[in-house]
């Protein structure tokens, strides 16, 4: 990699701390948040056991967290888990880390950008949008006007992060507080119509343990609470000192936490529960929204939804897209991926993200969802690598609290891991989920093998991820 191609650009450090913690915010709440209370919370658990399972699993999440923090002082480069693997336990690792939360990252944009489909079905019966029949693949009807609209905010905010961090950081903070602000302005409004709280009965699913409905609902975790993970992955754009990530991170996760049971508590508290979901309505929170405020609430309810969307998209272009210059840059990737404009983006990353996500949706949203199941094992590969790795590095530098508390964080994040690949469980894949995990890791070890010389034995022979990165900082004049 020549020196020139090195300094044509540099990470701009126009994050602010608002922007990170509305990064973490927006990647955690998805379209699932307003979806699947009333098809996976509430059948699995009830309203209370719900609600216990998702702040159990906030809280779970921050022990993860403390990992993540101690790594990003520790390291303050873009790349996160696939610098701190590389840190601790080498190249081979590294790339198999990141090779997988590649996937995990990537399949979240066109995913969420499907979701849109989705919102105007659930508020618009009949959506203007099911125009243009193409095919069913899997049971899902695909329209070219669905896809139309795919398109056009996958091209728009790939153009908004190919602008600059700060434009994207500005459009996150937007989003990711009008987010807030409509989840909890419908709250309020359903508490104002002084619900009958006995609707909440029986609080945990009847005919079984109370302990097996939390974790039933604990399960969900990895897939509820990724993306806080984003923020390591812009590390070196921040506008604020590096100590401040871990305060945001758990915020980000808490606040995540609070929008989640909320979400549950105003789908189950304004008619009986049980009865409600036996009648299988085709969007529980929705309907019981509209019985409770009206159209208000479900505009608000789908501005919630919306917001969540985009964010999604936009927290996932900025993680994804500095994974893949970490990668290149270390030569795990190609070196095109490596290059950052003057505006301190890494654009070519930016793009081949966008036009892989606009093959997705000729696919349907089912497919994407096998896909997306597989975002578990990517996520909890992560924090399992991040806090081995964090592990190891405070027993080198003698930190004990934080080795203890980062053991703690590997076998939480293997138990994650674990219960992907344990049948009867709620984590448990797919066949077809099987299937795709198989080829992606077969395509994985095919790749490895064609890059294997210039990653293990090229220039940066002996050298690892941290302190490669470390040298383009100090070229691009940043240390």
């Amino acid at each position: 990699m020549s020196k020139n191609q090195q300094q044509e650009g540099a990470f701009k450090k126009d994050l602010r701390k608002i922007d990170i913690w509305s990064l973490a915010l927006g990647a955690i709440i998805g379209w699932g948040c307003f979806v699947m209370p009333g098809t996976s919370f509430l059948p699995k658990a009830g309203p209370i056991g719900s609600i216990l399972g998702l702040m159990l699993g906030a809280v779970i999440m921050c022990i993860i967290c403390f990992s993540y923090g101690y790594m990003i002082r520790k390291f303050p480069l873009s790349g996160g888990e696939f610098v701190y693997a590389d840190t601790a336990f080498g190249k081979k690792h590294a790339f198999i880390c990141g090779w997988f939360i590649v996937l995990a990252y990537w399949s979240l944009i066109p995913l969420n950008s499907t979701a849109l489909a989705m919102i105007s079905r659930y508020i618009l019966p009949g959506s203007p949008l099911q125009i243009g029949y193409l095919y069913t693949i899997a049971g899902w009807d695909v329209y070219l006007g669905e896809i139309a609209l795919a398109y056009a905010f996958i091209i728009g905010l790939g153009i908004v992060n190919m602008r600059g961090v700060k434009s994207a950081g500005w459009f996150q903070t937007l989003v990711a507080v009008a987010l807030f602000a409509s989840v909890m302005f419908a709250l309020i409004g359903v508490l104002l119509t002084k619900p009958d709280f006995n609707n909440l009965k029986p609080f945990f699913l009847e005919g079984q343990s109370k302990f097996s409905s939390v974790l039933a609902v604990l399960a969900f975790a990895p897939y509820c609470f990724v993306g806080f993970d984003c923020i390591p992955q812009a590390a070196e754009e921040y506008s604020f000192s590096h100590k401040a990530a871990l305060g945001l991170m758990v915020g980000a996760i808490l606040v995540g936490g609070i929008i989640y049971s909320a979400v549950v508590f105003i789908t189950s508290v304004v008619n009986p529960w049980a009865p409600m979901l036996a009648s299988n309505p085709d969007w529980a929170t929705g309907e019981m929204v509209m019985k409770a405020i009206g159209y208000i609430g479900v505009f608000f309810i789908g501005i919630a939804m919306f917001c969540a969307v985009v964010s999604g998209m936009n927290g996932f272009y900025i993680a994804s897209s500095r994974l893949l210059y970490s990668m290149a840059y270390a030569d795990a990737l190609p070196k095109r991926f490596a290059h950052l404009t003057p505006q301190g983006t890494p654009k070519n990353s930016i793009l081949f993200m966008m036009l892989l996500a606009l093959i997705a949706p000729w696919f349907g949203r089912q497919v994407l969802a096998w896909i997306v199941d597989m975002t578990c094992v990517g996520a909890a590969m992560g924090f399992t690598y991040t806090c081995a790795s964090a592990a190891k590095v405070a027993k080198r530098d003698g930190d004990k609290a934080q080795m203890w508390i980062s053991i703690l964080g590997v076998a939480v994040s293997s138990i994650f891991l674990i219960i992907t690949f344990v049948p009867g469980m709620p984590g448990f894949l797919s066949i077809p989920s099987f299937i795709i995990l198989g080829i992606w890791a077969a395509i994985g070890i095919v790749f490895y093998l064609s890059i294997r010389k210039r990653y293990i034995y090229g220039q940066w022979q002996g050298i690892s991820v941290e302190q490669i990165l470390y040298t383009k900082m100090k070229e691009d004049g940043k240390m």
